[in-house]
């Protein structure tokens, strides 16, 4: 009787799992993409002063690839831990791709997604020159973020297995503040009425299975990763990169030690972090408040991870498009004046270079809310001075905005570019909207409203994917982008480019309902390629002479208790002489017997490493700082920290060192 009884019960437990079947194959996979540390301008910001120092946290890619299992069509989605991907690593990636992996890769399947971390080295972008969130071009920056996104996804298609995925979602609380509310405010009062929120609170994830256990999971949730500020000087994934590392360390506290979490960037272009709207909140400090949001994000994701979810079924497609948004014309059905419009060729405006006040704002000239009306002779003397004055054509047509920048009138080429990659993706009856823009909140809605109204029963959950497969700025409503706060005043084409995007959704839609485009279909229009015109600098101090770094200049203490922080200071060779050979700076180690075992890395969110020079009496020193936030759930025991790099002696040769801390206990903290 019991052996019956436990046969019923087993056959009760595994009968929903053995229902499933597996419409599809998934494998994921994560590759390390961190920039040079030090001495390298900061993408995001757009501030000069703001170079790198050391490593808060390093830059992951993180892949998952997924194919049908019946047409065979593939899918490959990717979140890099950078502020941007430019379409020239797309181009790239999806070219060898192609040669080396799998021909039925393309521009329409391989999604490139940024988190949009503000604390990440830039000089990856071949405009950078003029783009003003980063000034420099650095080849090999370039080649390590590149092939590391190419690696993670060629890693992720050969771990393909039969897979289920299955979506869910909920409300990520206390995350995100509408940071640009007159803009929104602008909006119609009927249209607002019709959500809750000023803000879109809800995650939607989608799980991934295999063999009856979760290997990783995708979601998309709008927030800017900027609890991280301009003063900081440390590479840092900012919220995004915490709450997957908080994910993958509870998977593998679970067993699963290949667990990948990614937190893909959404709807952001007003939603900011710092819940105090002062460019502080909710944490005490930048990097407990970049902690808190990271982890109100993670908590969110396990609440999807651990619910039943609803198994995606049928197919994957998906269309591309490239569009000239300098001169997109807008039919009257769309444009909201009752007559044709076109989109503008791209600039930037005077409220660009003020910034977003709730973010601590930019230049003190500028504020957010100029206008035409509020130009002054003098800024426009400088700005002609540094580019162009704007044609009196290119003033009427982003009006009201106050043209600081035209940056689609340069010649012999515009300074930014001005054909974009757009997309659309159908994974089972979830949609997915491909743009390389930060879009607002509002604009979110009205684009995915688009989308449903086509798709209809195709789709139960609609996404969107910004900062994907290149990076151009903000999408705004017209209404938002009249009040030209800064996200207006960074909307680069104009006031009708949101009802440039509606019109090209809806008719992407159209394609997907009807089947009318071949996934191999051949686009006539192609972002130019600069690869020849660009000037590759070398990374900074990568050649920096100096003799072997042995010693430790101030140790640590002997004794610490959980929730203290530990830090050691020795002698260093610049890191960027290690770059990108170093794969860690920084370990924990914990002695386990008479064997040092690494337990915490620069991988982790709770170290840091902070490399200075001084100079006293004639003599130069460089050091480097090295920092673990123990926490309450640290185990007791005796541990060292550990320093590796390398360093270029006079004889032309790179050499390997490693530094020791000496020895301490952590100790009970109730003792």
């Amino acid at each position: 009787m019991n052996l019956l009884i436990l046969t019923i019960v087993l056959f009760s437990f595994v009968t929903p799992i053995l229902s499933q079947t597996s419409s599809y194959l998934a494998g994921m996979a994560k590759r390390d993409v961190t920039g040079p540390s030090v001495g390298v301008m900061f993408w995001g910001y757009g501030r000069e002063d703001q170079t790198g120092l050391g490593i808060h946290t390093r830059q992951f890619a993180r892949a998952l690839v997924i194919q049908d299992q019946k047409s065979k069509k593939l899918l490959a989605f990717v979140t890099a831990e950078v502020g941007g991907i430019p379409f020239e690593i797309q181009r790239e990636v999806v070219k060898r791709l192609q040669s080396e992996v799998d021909p039925e890769f393309s521009y329409g399947n391989v999604l490139l997604n940024a988190s949009h971390t503000h604390s990440g080295p830039g000089g990856h972008f071949h405009y950078s020159s003029v783009s003003f969130l980063s000034k420099e071009f650095y080849g090999e920056s370039y080649a390590v973020l590149r092939d590391g996104i190419f690696e993670s996804i060629k890693t992720a298609y050969l771990n393909r297995k039969s897979a289920i995925l299955k979506m869910g979602k909920t409300i990520v609380k206390e995350a995100g503040i509408n940071r640009s509310l007159p803009a929104y405010l602008s909006n119609p009062d009927t249209e607002r009425k019709e959500y809750s929120d000023t803000i879109d609170r809800e995650m939607v994830q989608l799980n991934v299975f295999v063999a009856n256990k979760p290997i990783g999971f995708i979601n998309w949730y709008g927030v800017h990763p900027t609890n991280i500020t301009f003063d900081n000087r440390l590479i840092s994934s900012d919220n995004k990169g915490i709450a997957s590392l908080l994910s993958e360390s509870e998977a593998k506290e679970q067993g699963i030690n290949d667990f990948v979490a990614i937190f893909a960037q959404a709807n952001e272009g007003d939603v900011s972090p710092n819940m105090n709207l002062n460019n502080t909140g909710p944490g005490k400090n930048i990097f407990e408040s970049s902690f808190m949001i990271g982890e109100r994000q993670f908590r969110a994701s396990q609440v999807i991870l651990k619910s039943e979810g609803k198994q995606l079924l049928g197919g994957i497609s998906y269309t591309q498009k490239f569009i000239d948004m300098s001169q997109y014309p807008v039919s009257s059905e769309y444009s909201g004046t009752g007559k044709p419009e076109t989109t503008c060729p791209s600039a930037y405006g005077y409220a660009f270079a003020a910034g977003s006040t709730e973010e601590g704002g930019g230049h003190w000239l500028f504020h957010e809310g100029m206008t035409n009306k509020d130009r002054k002779f003098y800024i426009d003397w400088l700005a002609k001075f540094m580019l162009q004055s704007p044609s009196d054509e290119l003033r009427k047509c982003q009006s009201p905005k106050a043209i600081l920048f035209p940056m689609g009138e340069t010649k012999p080429i515009p300074s930014l570019p001005q054909i974009l990659p757009y997309g659309l993706v159908l994974l089972g009856d979830l949609s997915v909207l491909v743009l390389p823009h930060e879009v607002t909140t509002m604009s979110s809605r009205r684009l995915k409203k688009e989308v449903s109204s086509v798709l209809r029963t195709k789709v139960s959950e609609i996404v969107l994917s910004g900062l994907t497969n290149d990076f151009s700025g903000y999408i705004t409503t017209p209404e938002e982008y009249m009040t030209q706060n800064y996200e207006g005043g960074h909307t680069l084409y104009g006031s009708q480019s949101l009802n440039a995007l509606r019109q090209e959704y809806h008719g992407m839609s159209l394609v997907l309902k009807e089947g009318t485009q071949s996934a191999k279909s051949v686009a006539t229009l192609q972002p130019l390629d600069l690869s020849d015109r660009v000037s590759s600098l070398p990374i900074p101090f990568a050649n920096e002479v100096s003799k072997e770094p042995k010693k430790v200049i101030q140790p640590n203490a002997n004794v610490y208790r959980p929730g203290e922080e530990v830090s050691c200071r020795v002698e260093s060779a610049n890191p960027n002489v290690g770059f990108p050979t170093v794969k860690s700076y920084v370990r924990v180690e914990k002695l386990d017997g008479s064997t040092w075992n690494s337990v915490r890395s620069d991988s982790d969110y709770d170290t840091k490493f902070i490399f200075q020079k001084s100079k006293l009496l004639g003599i130069t020193e460089a050091s480097l700082e090295l920092i673990w936030e123990t926490n309450s759930s640290a185990k007791i025991g005796e541990y060292r920290l550990v320093h590796e790099g390398l360093y270029l002696g006079k004889n032309g040769v790179k050499t390997p060192y490693r530094i020791e801390c000496p020895s301490f206990r952590l100790e009970d903290g109730k003792k």
